[in-house]
């Protein structure tokens, strides 16, 4: 169809035979190149598109690292503040079984209800509690004065 209106136009002008053909392969070739340009800026939207994902990719990895070295840093805190306080709590459970264990050989009735329940009372309490406010933790662990109570 294009050919025929060109062919047309051209034939109504009085144009040879040869610059109907140079005619026609010049539109031909800016119809190309057109076609060309818009795939041109087509491919490099596609590469700007692509290359703003794999950047936004990386931040998102590196915000992702970011996390999970703060998340192992606190386990590691936790763990490094646990650790020692379930050991001192096995020891103090121990201390107050010897103690109950001298209180029956004795016969003291009155130390073995106080011993007892001060088993009790303590067994009620978690190392847990005070890691409520893990900013107030972070201080104390920091802080080489900070006497820790159980």
């Amino acid at each position: 169809m294009f050919y025929n209106q060109l062919s047309e136009k051209a034939l109504l002008s009085g144009a040879t035979g040869a610059t109907i053909v140079l005619n026609l392969v010049h539109s031909l070739v800016e119809s190309y190149q057109q076609e060309i340009t818009n795939q041109v800026r087509e491919q490099e939207i596609t590469k700007q598109v692509q290359e703003q994902e794999i950047t936004k990719g990386q931040q998102i990895e590196a915000r992702k690292q970011e996390r999970l070295a703060e998340i192992n840093a606190t386990q590691e805190l936790l763990i490094g503040h646990l650790n020692p306080s379930f050991e001192e709590r096995a020891q103090a459970f121990q201390k107050f079984f010897e103690q109950i264990d001298g209180a029956i050989t004795r016969g003291d009735n009155t130390q073995l209800a106080l011993l007892l329940d001060a088993v009790v009372k303590y067994a009620q309490t978690s190392p847990f509690s005070q890691l409520a406010d893990l900013a107030q933790v972070q201080a104390n662990l920091s802080n080489p004065n900070h006497v820790w109570e159980l």
